[in-house]
């Protein structure tokens, strides 16, 4: 069984890095096109022996990366094709007019709150995506609230699909010295309330109320400090730069670049921190630091409460003041009560969310749809 996966790129979204955990446990069984250039995770998944096309799009009217489509699809020959996110469910689509005969597979990884909150060419990719939603044999999401709001959208309900994002266990687990290291390199004590946010510099992702409901507890008294990481959370001047210096909050931040390593991260932290404000379906931020052991405090985004379960903790809204409340609650249980709910966090993951168990679920999606398309023996 052979899948040809679509995507915009191979950076280190969130749904880069499922799309690679799914390649990496069935390598046999998939390639990437990638529509632009494939991204800094290309490298890993080609020296598994999975290929990797790549239209090289640039121009957003350039119409180059159909051909290498059509080379690709030539090249590898898939049993099915498999769009992620809204540009790459359409262009998986378009295989079908490239030669493919085979299903066509969409995997939707955002959910959608609001389409105001949403740039104007997302919309429109969103209501194509709505219309031409009863052309894919299955249409599959990550969260069932992801699910819910695109059908009232418009998406076809009769294709849906949910399959939660799935985590590598052996490369996400605990680590006893990790909060030691950890503290060492950001040099705070070992009575210091250490959270954890990683994301992108992205106004969904509400760095910047992150900051300003640590300065109401800083200002209350509270000992704690925040490592945040990712794509743009270093720049000089982005909302979260100003919120930072506006609270006066410099000394309680520690800003870092995106890390190819998070699991070095998170069993370092007292909490990870996920308060988005839309736009989650499954955060793999969260799956990830509860395999290995470490509780959250996260919004009522997505599937992301849902997810957590009594092992973590829901703020009543992306407000600062509602976030301050979230965190003092979790950290009021102390330490000892929080390393208990990062066992049941871990065994959570291990229960319901193990890379292999998620893994086995697409290749049988993959498998009955294949064999649902195959014409009937005479």
């Amino acid at each position: 069984m052979k899948i040809l996966h679509v995507i915009n790129g191979l950076d280190q979204g969130g749904a880069e890095r499922q799309l690679g955990n799914l390649l990496r446990a069935a390598p046999d069984a998939g390639a990437v096109f990638a529509l632009k250039e494939p991204g800094v995770m290309a490298g890993d998944i080609r020296a598994q022996g999975i290929p990797v096309y790549t239209g090289r799009l640039r121009n957003p009217l350039s119409t180059g990366w159909i051909a290498a489509l059509r080379r690709a699809l030539a090249a590898y020959q898939p049993d099915g094709v498999m769009g992620w996110m809204y540009h790459g469910n359409l262009a998986a689509l378009l295989t079908r007019r490239l030669g493919h005969q085979g299903p066509v597979f969409w995997n939707v990884r955002h959910s959608v709150h609001d389409l105001a909150h949403e740039k104007r060419g997302t919309r429109w990719v969103i209501r194509s995506g709505a219309w031409l939603s009863r052309h894919p044999a299955r249409i599959v999401y990550n969260s069932a609230t992801a699910a819910a709001q695109h059908e009232a959208l418009g998406f076809s309900a009769d294709r849906r699909v949910v399959l939660p994002n799935g985590f590598d266990l052996e490369r996400f687990h605990p680590a006893p010295d990790a909060p030691v290291e950890l503290r060492a390199q950001l040099g705070i004590g070992p009575d210091t309330w250490l959270l954890g946010m990683v994301g992108r510099a992205h106004p969904m992702k509400n760095h910047a109320a992150l900051v300003a409901a640590m300065a109401r507890l800083v200002e209350a008294g509270a000992d704690m400090h925040c490592v945040m990481v990712g794509t743009g959370v270093s720049a000089e001047d982005n909302p979260l730069a100003r919120a930072i210096r506006e609270h006066g909050m410099d000394r309680y931040v520690t800003l870092l670049p995106p890390t190819p390593e998070p699991e070095a991260l998170y069993p370092g932290l007292d909490l990870l921190v996920l308060p988005s404000r839309w736009g989650e379906g499954f955060p793999n931020v969260v799956g990830e630091a509860m395999a290995c052991g470490i509780p959250a405090v996260v919004t009522d985004i997505g599937d992301a409460a849902s997810v957590v379960g009594s092992t973590g903790f829901v703020a009543a809204s992306p407000e600062p003041l509602d976030l301050a409340d979230a965190i003092t609650r979790a950290i009021g249980h102390g330490r000892a009560h929080l390393r208990g709910l990062g066992g049941e966090a871990r065994a959570r993951m291990e229960s319901h969310y193990a890379l292999e168990a998620v893994s086995g679920r697409y290749q049988a999606l993959f498998q009955d749809a294949v064999a649902d398309a195959a014409p009937a023996s005479p």
